[in-house]
């Protein structure tokens, strides 16, 4: 008998003990549609083959930048315990970087950080 009355308040109680990813509600509204985020790759794709040639060794710096950016992907997805949240991070942190370190091709970032923005309330 006593087992049955816990079991119903913890069925009960559930909803309130699974807050630690309550968060993730909330920040729906920032991430983008599947079909939004496969242009996304794209745009980050562009940005990193970008900061790659903007180095001394380009064959090596491209493939380098690839490699960093699809490391950081993984660990971004891991950490927010969420991959499409920790997507939407890697387009953002990938638009900065490329805006902020970018010479002439400085407005790809800028774009980048636009589309991942715009993609991310409409859709």
């Amino acid at each position: 008998m006593w087992t049955s009355r816990v079991g119903v308040a913890l069925a009960a109680a559930e909803p309130y003990l699974t807050s630690q990813r309550a968060w993730l509600d909330r920040l729906a509204v920032v991430v983008p549609a599947p079909a939004a985020t496969r242009w996304l790759l794209l745009a980050d794709l562009a940005c990193l083959i970008a900061l790659g040639l903007a180095t001394r060794r380009r064959a090596l710096g491209v493939s380098l930048t690839l490699a960093a950016g699809f490391i950081v992907l993984n660990l971004l997805g891991m950490a927010l315990t969420d991959f499409y949240l920790g997507l939407t991070v890697f387009h953002l942190l990938v638009g900065l970087v490329a805006t902020l370190t970018l010479g002439r091709a400085r407005w790809l970032g800028a774009v980048t950080l636009g589309l991942v923005l715009v993609l991310g309330l409409l859709t």
